[in-house]
């Protein structure tokens, strides 16, 4: 067991790793005028039929009342995959990715994007990571890892010949690995509310678990520089999951507080994923979507209420 990479799960987490494995890190950026989303998700596949490393992205433009999204898969050799613990950094061919920037040289998408004052989530040894104690089991199918709940952006990326500048806009930072995707889950992630600071990231997901399957989940809310966590470790529980069209309404509650969501999908864009360390699966993701998120304390009041727009969600269920 390697300490420092659970306890830092931006390190590249797949060194040992032979066959059916991934590992992919999503770079989320929205623009000041919040016109402007793009996801950038740098990773490596491991499996017996097609080794290589990747770089996939979605973007998401807003113009004239109208959604613009476009979806690439970039494809490059295992070898081009290069990485570096102190400091944490990436390099994928000529694009390279940290914790202070990523800087694209794909023939659609070049430019820079800085970072600066990541919010990091809370941790401690009994929940190293987003994962809670599960961070400890080797056996989980899939890992989730927060690095940054929201932070500041500056710098432009060039999208075919239109320029997007991200000076003062906010960006997050996660990351997934493991063998495959659960074969259901839902995401959700926004930080973009009227109350500049709050930031939400909430994860439903089928779990196997020892020859059975359970419902996890993990929901982060923080704001005023306090943090808000709902999680099937922390002896919370979710309430409801109700799935209505392009609706998600989701309940969840622990000891001093209730959180309700209701997220609405957009248009979406189609990326791929992992099955058994191999980029065969398609999900569906909508950068333009919006959540109404209410936290609610045991005496009723209403502590933190807002929308979240731009937000990203996925809602998946595997058919096969």
């Amino acid at each position: 067991m390697n300490l420092k990479l659970i306890n830092e799960p931006e390190l590249f987490q797949g060194r040992n790793k032979k066959r059916r494995y991934f590992e992919g890190w999503y770079f989320k950026q929205v623009s000041k005028d919040l016109k402007s989303s793009i996801s950038i998700i740098p990773g490596i596949s491991i499996n017996s039929n097609d080794k290589h490393a990747f770089i996939q992205t979605i973007t998401n433009i807003n113009t004239d009342s109208v959604n613009r999204v476009e979806t690439h898969y970039h494809k490059f050799l295992i070898d081009d995959f290069k990485y570096n613990d102190e400091p944490f950094s990436l390099e994928i061919g000529d694009n390279k990715f940290s914790l202070s920037k990523v800087e694209l040289r794909l023939t659609d998408i070049h430019g820079t994007v800085n970072f600066s004052d990541l919010t990091k989530i809370k941790v401690s040894k009994v929940f190293p990571n987003s994962m809670g104690y599960f961070a400890y089991l080797p056996i989980m199918e899939c890992f989730h890892g927060i690095i940054s709940m929201s932070h500041d952006l500056s710098g432009t990326l060039t999208l075919n010949e239109e320029t997007i500048d991200f000076c003062n806009g906010k960006g997050y930072i996660e990351k997934d690995w493991g063998t495959s995707f659960p074969k259901e889950y839902i995401w959700i992630q926004s930080n973009n509310f009227s109350d500049s600071d709050a930031s939400i990231m909430c994860s439903i997901a089928n779990i196997p678990f020892f020859g059975a399957s359970f419902q996890g989940f993990i929901c982060n809310l923080t704001f005023g520089g306090k943090e808000y966590r709902f999680a099937s470790y922390n002896h919370s529980k979710l309430t409801k999951v109700n799935d209505s069209k392009d609706v998600l309404n989701i309940a969840m509650v622990n000891s001093k507080f209730k959180l309700l969501l209701s997220a609405k999908m957009d248009v979406s864009g189609t990326l791929k994923s992992p099955k058994n360390g191999a980029m065969n699966n398609v999900i569906k993701e909508a950068l333009n979507g919006t959540v109404d998120v209410r936290l609610i304390n045991e005496s009723g009041e209403i502590v933190f209420a807002g929308i979240g727009n731009p937000c990203g969600i996925e809602n998946f269920k595997d058919s096969k």
